[in-house]
């Protein structure tokens, strides 16, 4: 309550600060607040990664897992590395953090072979703050355990198994159980995380023995029915078996005692024997191609590339400096690069695709309007819309990239196999019309704010007097020579921020109804009816009433300008909704979209 109080104080205060400053200080200070929030959000996030690498025990250093990294194992009908595997299972429970600085195939294998070692070790992480705090309040109750353990937990969000053994937190998660809306799923996370850290659920995920038969299809064998004592599996040769069992014993008995050499060896024999058992093992270099990509963490990282891209692109858009542009373009064109290696890929690893779940449709959304942009900025390279584009699909993929980044439990990167009602050609002309209108509608989102901080400053109430490709074509024929805005002396900032809306409104516009009529007979195809009032087709029917409700008013009201954008920001609002609150919150027939 108090802190509810003290948030509620400070923002009055801001507010009424900023209401008795000059209307130029005001929107200096409102510029520096939401510089410098974006500048704390990043600075704090990557802080934070910093803080939890740890230097690994010489044994880890000296461990030498490649050999079976690359290992295949069947999971969920897919062929997987036994890396990607581990790092899934590991960031399950841990979120992004490496334990103790370790790889996470490293601390799989480790839990696996000396659980012992991690029952008092903070490997469980807890994601939302108020569970935390929680907890932490239950366990201080507990005399014997040290607050400043607790402190730890509270900042880090990790914990140690044992603690959440302890009876008053196992109470606290059964009352938590019991709240459906607040307190069930975070609940249930916790508990499915020290499940899932069990060595016997582990080595469950450990089907790295191919069939005998050659077909990758059929169904694997656990390495625990050929090297767990219950001897030969079905159809596989008895003597190679026995030398798997060996190689695996001597890995487990030398991994206890800690012996670096005899592990490696042993991991390297394992892993040979291993790929002799069928001549249709599946192709070692595809799945250290996967190993690289997670290791990587998904190249979520070029986010840092778009945001490079941003301030060159700002000032070519404020000042029309054309070194400005030129190191923006070439800045934008490496990440969008960057961007296009990522989801091709992706493709190649997953063999379909890269659309079908959060993490590949954020990805593809704005790899989608940033192809646009790019055909928007050669069209509009004489007018004073030029560089906008490029700007307005740099923030988006910038935002998009930072959301896989620093959410990687949320937005997970995990490749699996796409639900079988979603094996249809609609998959390729639906999904990414739908995906494709929303990046546009982020990218007319900055073009919007950018209006309305313009008009924030003092600027003219002046707007496009032809549609969004009227503006376009006519802005292109006159070219833009001047400074700032102005294009030749004829259009404000005002002409050209609108104009840049208006595109972007109209091929959002008609992309997204383009999606959901396709939608509908995808539906009408797979489940006998072309709408069910599911909360996604809703939303996005909403949103795209938003932009049918701007079309008009550009017709009705007097200030178009005004309220182009902020129904541009509105419809981005709902847009943002449909993704975000429809996806985790609300369960439905798109629920895995």
């Amino acid at each position: 309550m108090a802190m509810t109080a003290a948030i509620v104080f400070g923002s009055a205060t801001v507010v009424l600060g900023l209401a008795l400053l000059p209307r130029r200080w005001r929107v200096r200070a409102i510029d520096i607040m939401v510089v410098g929030g974006i500048g704390y959000l990043i600075v704090s996030n990557a802080g934070k990664s910093r803080r939890s690498a740890v230097k690994p025990s010489e044994f880890a250093q000296a461990v030498d897992l490649s050999p079976i990294k690359s290992l295949a194992v069947q999971q969920s009908g897919r062929i997987k590395s036994l890396d990607s595997v581990a790092r899934t299972q590991m960031r399950y429970a841990s979120g992004r953090h490496q334990i103790a600085g370790q790889e996470p195939t490293f601390t799989y294998l480790d839990i696996m072979l000396r659980p012992e070692a991690y029952e008092n070790a903070d490997v469980i992480y807890v994601k939302k703050q108020p569970i935390r705090q929680q907890i932490a309040d239950k366990l201080a109750q507990v005399n014997a355990i040290e607050m400043s353990v607790l402190d730890t937990f509270v900042t880090s969000g990790l914990i140690s198994p044992s603690l959440l053994r302890q009876p008053v937190v196992t109470a606290l998660l059964d009352v938590m159980e019991q709240d459906v809306i607040r307190t069930k799923r975070p609940a249930e996370e916790i508990r499915g995380a020290m499940a899932r850290l069990r060595p016997e659920v582990l080595a469950q995920f450990m089907r790295v023995i191919p069939p005998a038969s050659g077909k990758t299809d059929d169904a694997w064998h656990l390495g625990d029915e050929v090297w767990g004592g219950a001897g030969a599996a079905p159809g596989l040769d008895a003597a190679l078996s026995e030398k798997m069992g060996q190689a695996w014993s001597q890995l487990r008995s030398s991994w206890r005692e800690q012996n670096a050499t005899g592990v490696n060896d042993a991991a390297a024999r394992l892993a040979a024997l291993v790929r002799s058992v069928s001549p249709t093992y599946p192709e070692t270099e595809k799945l250290k191609l996967e190993n690289w990509y997670f290791r990587w963490n998904s190249m979520t990282w070029i986010w840092v590339v778009y945001l490079a891209a941003i301030p060159p692109l700002l000032m070519s858009v404020i000042y029309h400096w054309k070194a400005a542009r030129g190191i923006g373009l070439v800045l934008f064109v490496a990440a969008f690069g960057l961007h296009t290696s990522s989801l091709g890929l992706r493709w190649h690893i997953s063999g379909r695709i890269p659309n079908s779940n959060m993490f590949e449709a954020i990805t593809a959304a704005t790899w989608l309007a940033g192809v646009v942009a790019m055909g928007l900025e050669f069209a509009g390279r004489r007018s004073g819309m030029r560089s906008l584009f490029a700007l307005g699909a740099a923030v988006a993929g910038m935002t998009a990239m930072m959301c896989n980044h620093f959410m990687p439990t949320t937005l997970s990167s995990d490749i699996e196999n796409i639900m079988p009602v979603l094996h249809d050609v609609w998959l390729y002309i639906h999904t990414n019309m739908i995906i494709l209108s929303y990046g546009l509608i982020a990218m007319a989102a900055v073009s919007a704010l950018l209006y309305l901080r313009y008009r924030l400053s003092g600027g003219a109430a002046t707007f496009a007097t032809a549609g969004g490709a009227g503006t376009l074509m006519m802005a292109s024929k006159r070219g833009g020579a001047g400074g700032g805005f102005v294009s030749a002396g004829r259009t404000t900032a005002g002409h050209v921020l609108d104009g840049a809306t208006m595109v972007l409104m109209e091929l959002s516009f008609v992309t997204l109804w383009t999606g959901l009529v396709m939608g509908a007979i995808w539906a009408d195809h797979s489940w006998g009816r072309p709408w069910g009032w599911d909360p996604k087709e809703v939303f996005a029917l909403n949103t795209f009433i938003v932009f049918l409700v701007l079309v008009h008013v550009r017709f009705k009201v007097k200030d178009k300008g005004l309220w182009t954008a902020i129904l541009a920001v509105v419809g981005c609002g709902v847009m943002l909704f449909n993704w975000i609150v429809i996806n985790f919150v609300i369960t439905g027939l798109h629920s895995y979209a």
